[in-house]
């Protein structure tokens, strides 16, 4: 497992990212729930699953 925290490039939301070679794989892509803004694409290799540990910027929202 491999965990790593990765920040919303648009609205500064923070989150912890877990990465398991185990489950079945991810692929498509990872949207920021709060503005929409694609965090990551997934390459089908590894399982990847995200949490919300910090809060976005309202400012980054609303631009």
């Amino acid at each position: 497992m491999k965990k790593g925290d990765v920040t919303c490039p648009h609205c500064k939301a923070g989150f912890r990212r877990l990465e398991l070679a185990t489950e079945p794989p991810t692929t498509g892509e990872y949207r920021c729930p709060a503005c929409d803004e694609v965090v990551e694409k997934f390459d089908g290799l590894a399982f990847v699953a995200y949490r919300l540990t910090i809060q976005p910027s309202m400012k980054g929202i609303r631009a």
